[in-house]
C-alpha cells in the first residue's frame, strides 16, 4: 500500500519531525530555518554538554603547606592595627577621675591646721629668659578663716575664699605683692553664696638657676621663695600652713617642697612666714624625645662620612650627584631636627649642642665639600681621557746616493781581511832584532 503525501508536504511546507531534523542538520548554515519571528537563520551552537564537562581545578599554591594569605587581606589588616594603635593612643586625652589635686591637702589644713594656704595653679617657665611665674591662689581653711558662703573651692568644702582683707609680701619686699579684700566678690543673687570663680589670685615672677641649664635636656632648676601674709585689719602675720604647686606643667616636672620660717617684725618680734623650695626638671617623655632625634642626627651625619667612603671606592662620576644630593639634604635635615626638640633651647652652645648640632653640620658640610672635589677631580679626568692624541708623522727618508744604489743591488761587499794580514806581518817584523 502506498502512502499518499499532502500537497503541503510535497511542496516541503510541512515535514516530518524526523525529516526536518536530519534535513535541518544537513543543510548548510545559510539555508537553515530563521529563528520564530525573526528573519536571519538561527546560528548552530555546540553541543553544551562537551562545554559543561567538569574539569578539574588548579590547587592553591602554598608555602611549606601553607596556604599565603592575600594582598587584599594584608592590607585590610594592616589599616585594622593603625585604627586600633590610634584609637588606643586617643584614651590618653581622657582626663584624669582627680580633678582636684589639691583637695586632701586642703582637707588636712582644715582639720589639723586652719589657716592661709597658697596653691599654685600655674607655673611657667622661661629658659629664654630665664624665669619662672607662679600663679598664686589665697585660699582660707578652717572656720575662723573663711568668709562664709565661698566654701568648697579646690575640691573642698572646709575651705574657701579669707574673711579677712590681707597683704602678701614676697621674698622680703617692703611692698606688698598683691592686696586681697573680700568685699570686692560678689553675691548670687538666688543662693547668696560668694562666686568661688572670682578666687583672687596673684602672679608671682622669679628668676631661675641656671648652674645647671647647660645640661638639656637634663637641665634642673631650683627656686626658692618665701611668702608671708598679713592681715591689713589688725596688721597681724596670719599662719601659712601650706605651699604648694601643680606636679605636671606643658614642659616641666615640678617638685615643692615648704617649711614653716620667720622674720623678724617690729620690736624684734618673730613673723610667721612660709618657705617655698620649687625644683624644676623635664619629664621623661621629653627627655626620650630629645635624645632620640640626637641620635637621629649623629647617624645622618655618619651616613654623610659613608657616602664620601663609597664614592671613593666608585670608578667613573655617574654616582656622584646622587651621593651629594643625599648629602645636602642631610644638612638641611639636621637643623629641622634640632628645632623639634621639645622646648628647647636657643642655640647658645649648650651641651648637645656642643656635641651634637655643631659637629654634625661640620661632618656634613665637611662631607659635601669632599664629594663636590672628587666630582670635579673625576670630571676633569674623564675630559682628558676623551682627548684623541694627535698621530705622529715620520718624515720620509733622503733619496739614497747612485753608487750606494749600486752596492745595495749588486750586493758587493768590502773584505779587509788584506788589511789585517798586513798588520801581522807589521807586527812580526818589528819583533826581529
Amino acid at each position: 500500500m502506498s502512502t499518499r503525501q499532502s500537497f503541503l508536504s510535497t511542496t516541503s511546507l510541512i515535514r516530518p519531525p524526523s525529516i526536518a531534523s536530519v534535513a535541518e542538520e544537513s543543510l548548510p548554515f545559510p539555508y537553515r530555518h530563521a529563528r520564530s519571528g525573526g528573519t536571519k537563520p538561527r546560528k548552530r551552537t555546540p553541543n553544551t554538554e562537551v562545554q559543561t564537562a567538569s574539569t578539574p581545578l588548579a590547587p592553591l599554591p602554598t608555602r611549606a603547606g601553607i596556604v599565603p594569605l592575600g594582598p587584599a587581606f594584608l592590607i585590610g589588616i594592616a589599616v585594622l592595627l593603625s585604627l586600633l594603635f590610634t584609637t588606643a593612643l586617643s584614651c590618653a586625652f581622657i582626663p584624669d577621675e582627680d580633678e582636684h589635686p589639691f583637695a586632701a591637702l586642703l582637707e588636712d589644713a582644715a582639720a589639723n591646721t586652719p589657716g592661709i594656704v597658697f596653691i599654685g595653679d600655674d607655673v611657667d617657665v622661661d629658659i629664654d629668659e630665664p624665669a619662672i611665674t607662679i600663679r598664686w591662689s589665697i585660699i582660707a581653711c578652717g572656720p575662723e578663716f573663711v568668709l562664709p558662703g565661698s566654701e568648697g573651692t579646690h575640691g573642698s568644702s572646709n575651705c574657701g575664699l579669707p574673711a579677712m582683707p590681707l597683704s602678701v609680701y614676697v621674698d622680703g619686699d617692703r611692698e606688698p605683692a598683691t592686696t586681697y579684700d573680700p568685699s570686692i566678690f560678689p553675691f548670687f543673687v538666688n543662693s547668696g553664696q560668694r562666686n568661688r570663680r572670682n578666687m583672687f589670685q596673684f602672679d608671682d615672677d622669679h628668676v631661675l638657676d641656671v648652674h645647671k641649664a647647660r645640661y638639656y635636656p637634663f637641665d634642673t632648676y631650683v627656686l626658692t621663695s618665701s611668702l608671708r601674709a598679713v592681715s591689713t585689719a589688725d596688721n597681724a602675720s596670719l599662719p601659712i600652713q601650706h605651699l604648694s604647686t601643680i606636679s605636671l606643667t606643658s614642659s616641666f616636672v615640678t617638685t615643692s617642697s615648704d617649711a614653716a620660717s620667720y622674720v623678724k617684725g617690729a620690736n624684734d618680734t618673730q613673723e610667721p612666714s612660709r618657705d617655698l623650695t620649687l625644683q624644676v626638671i623635664r619629664p621623661a617623655e621629653a627627655r626620650m624625645y630629645a635624645l632620640l632625634l640626637f641620635g637621629i642626627s649623629w647617624m645622618l651625619a655618619h651616613a654623610t662620612m659613608a657616602l664620601v667612603v663609597f664614592s671613593w671606592n666608585v670608578e667613573g662620576a655617574d654616582r656622584l650627584p646622587k651621593y651629594l644630593a643625599s648629602t645636602f639634604i642631610v644638612i638641611l635635615l639636621i637643623p629641622q631636627l634640632r628645632n623639634a626638640m621639645p622646648d628647647g633651647p636657643d642655640l647658645d652652645g649648650v651641651l648637645i649642642d656642643s656635641i651634637g648640632f655643631f659637629p654634625q653640620m661640620l661632618v656634613s658640610a665637611v662631607s659635601a665639600i669632599t664629594l663636590i672635589a672628587m666630582m670635579v677631580k673625576r670630571e676633569i679626568q674623564a675630559f682628558e681621557g676623551s682627548i684623541v692624541p694627535e698621530e705622529v708623522r715620520k718624515e720620509a727618508p733622503g733619496p739614497i746616493s747612485a753608487g750606494l744604489l749600486r752596492m745595495r743591488r749588486g750586493g758587493v761587499s768590502v773584505d779587509i781581511n788584506h788589511v789585517r794580514n798586513l798588520s801581522r806581518s807589521l807586527s812580526v817584523f818589528g819583533q826581529r832584532p
